[in-house]
């Protein structure tokens, strides 16, 4: 405890005795403090001075930078401007490069197309002529290839024997040949083009016509000619003119593929040959009937009213005698008429009918014939294109549509009973018309006689009465 006390009562003397020490290491630390502070100031000054003389040519160095940068960047605006142009004139002409590839593409695809259709244009006399020179500029295109710029010289060739081609065609020209005879032989000889036509004439000299295509021959077939137009061609010179058919050789095939009449109706077969048999039948019929209803005209007689007084006053012979003289089955009728004057009203009348009703099938005789024909003919001509059809499709069956000429014959051929049933039944179906109503008419006639017979006989009654 003591000592407690005695170290509380020594503390302000320590703290007496470190103040001083300590300020005097304050004053020390103080002076040395504005030593360094005096130092350093000195050398802050001379760094100002030092920077202030370096800064000036520093200064003017930036701003020659500066203005360098200033140039440099008007340079890089130019050289971008440039660029742009540049790149723009690149896109142009990439777009000017694509569009001429285009064309030349499209221009290649012509040429391409015009010498693989060149032998198409051709007449079927000229593609020997140009076979060879064709075939040759083929080889080629496929040699240098389709695409290359090599094979548009070759295509040009095709296109310069186009043209060449064209100005022979129309003043003609003339080369050697050959052509294929109906016969089917094979003919050497001088082939002229002229136009759109082909002419030829034979080695031998004595055989000449037009040239035309033929279904699976390579040569052209020959049409011969005869009379002026052979010795025209014969004697061609160059200069004279050369006969022109304006079908080209198609109206000369189709009058050797129509053939006669009697070839035409033998492609119509049995059912064919019975229906022609039905329409000359109607037709013999027809004229028949015709002439039977001349023989039995018919008209109102003159003297009526003298035949019914007659027969009413009793003098029933001398009647039937004025009725004869009536041409046909009228007086017949006036005479049955005349011998039952006296009777019945109704069963003279019956009478004189009974002779109309007699009479009547033989006016109408023949006439159902007629209509059976006009309505049978065209279902035979049905018929006999049914065989047919089913005769084609047997054949395309067997031997499938390779060849269209073959089919088309073939059903041309099975519409010839069509053709005929009409041919037959339309002028059968007049005619039937025709003599109908003459029939009907003759009755008719009959029918009004019979009447006004019965008037006068009724009016004479009642004034006699």
């Amino acid at each position: 405890m003591n000592n407690w006390i005695r170290i509380l009562l020594l503390l302000p003397f320590c703290s007496i005795a470190m103040g001083q020490e300590q300020d005097e290491d304050v004053q020390a630390w103080s002076a040395e403090i504005e030593s360094r502070l005096s130092e350093s100031l000195q050398a802050y000054k001379e760094l100002q001075e030092s920077i202030a003389e370096e800064k000036l040519p520093l200064v003017r160095e930036i701003n020659a930078l500066e203005v360098q940068v200033i140039e440099l960047r008007k340079e890089v605006v130019a050289l971008k401007r440039t660029a742009e142009r540049g790149q723009k004139g690149l896109t142009d002409l990439q777009a000017d490069r694509s569009g001429l590839r285009g064309q030349n593409q499209y221009l290649a695809g012509l040429m391409s197309e015009y010498l693989n259709t060149f032998e198409g244009r051709l007449h079927i006399a000229e593609d020997q002529n140009y076979e060879q020179s064709l075939e040759a500029l083929r080889q080629k295109v496929e040699s240098l290839g389709p695409d290359s710029l090599d094979s548009v010289d070759a295509k040009a060739e095709a296109i310069a024997m186009g043209f060449d081609r064209l100005t022979n065609v129309i003043g003609g020209y003339s080369f050697e040949g050959r052509a294929i005879d109906l016969d089917g032989a094979l003919l050497d000889g001088t082939v002229y083009a002229y136009g759109p036509a082909g002419y030829f004439v034979s080695d031998t000299g004595d055989r000449a016509g037009l040239l035309s295509f033929q279904s699976g021959a390579l040569e052209p077939a020959l049409n011969e000619l005869d009379g002026v137009f052979e010795n025209t061609i014969l004697n061609y010179d160059g200069v004279n003119n050369l006969p022109l058919d304006g079908t080209l050789g198609k109206a000369i095939s189709l009058s050797e593929a129509s053939g006669s009449l009697a070839e035409h109706l033998k492609k119509g077969g049995p059912v064919g040959v019975a229906i022609m048999a039905m329409g000359v039948l109607a037709l013999i019929l027809a004229i028949f009937k015709l002439l039977d209803l001349q023989q039995l005209a018919v008209s109102m007689p003159a003297n009526l009213l003298e035949i019914a007084t007659t027969a009413f006053d009793g003098e029933i012979d001398k009647a039937k005698a004025e009725a004869r003289k009536v041409k046909g089955w009228m007086g017949e009728m006036l005479s049955e008429g005349a011998s039952h004057v006296h009777g019945d009203r109704d069963l003279m009348e019956d009478h004189m009918l009974s002779v109309i009703l007699h009479k009547r099938p033989q006016l109408e005789r023949f006439l159902p014939w007629l209509a059976v024909t006009a309505a049978a003919t065209p279902l035979m001509g049905l018929l006999g294109t049914v065989v047919g059809m089913i005769k084609t499709f047997t054949l395309i069956t067997i031997f499938g549509t390779g060849d269209p000429k073959a089919l088309s014959s073939g059903i041309s051929e099975a519409l010839i009973t069509t053709e005929l049933g009409l041919i037959v039944a339309i002028p059968t179906l007049v005619i039937h018309g025709a003599l109908l109503r003459l029939a009907k008419k003759r009755v008719s006639s009959m029918e009004l006689a019979a009447t006004e017979f019965s008037k006068i006989v009724s009016k004479v009654a009642s004034r006699g009465d």
